[in-house]
């Protein structure tokens, strides 16, 4: 019986990724200009890549491909709000599934 190797990401997963990509650089033009906007918010330094940010992640509902569920955040601050849900929900960095905007 011949098998092929899984998809590492699915087709339709693939097709979302085109658009966050379309809809991140119409509202924050090219990646290398890309600058965290959680660090002034939370007071501490950037360390690492900046990234896209969900404010309502997939897991609760939101999408990736939202212009308004997405701000932009570097590994450091992307990793703190995980780390620190209380505060990130009070700083508005994270969503409830039964808060959607």
């Amino acid at each position: 019986m011949k098998r092929s190797p899984l998809n590492r990401v699915s087709k339709k997963r693939k097709k979302e990724n085109a658009i966050r990509k379309i809809v991140l650089a119409d509202k924050y033009g090219p990646p290398a200009n890309w600058k965290c906007e959680l660090g002034p918010l939370i007071g501490t330094k950037c360390f690492g890549p900046v990234n896209g940010h969900e404010l309502l992640k997939r897991s609760r509902g939101g999408s990736i491909t939202d212009v308004d569920n997405i701000m932009l955040a570097c590994n450091h601050h992307n990793s703190w709000v995980e780390d620190n849900p209380s505060e990130a929900y009070e700083l508005g960095l994270s969503f409830h599934s039964w808060e959607k905007k």
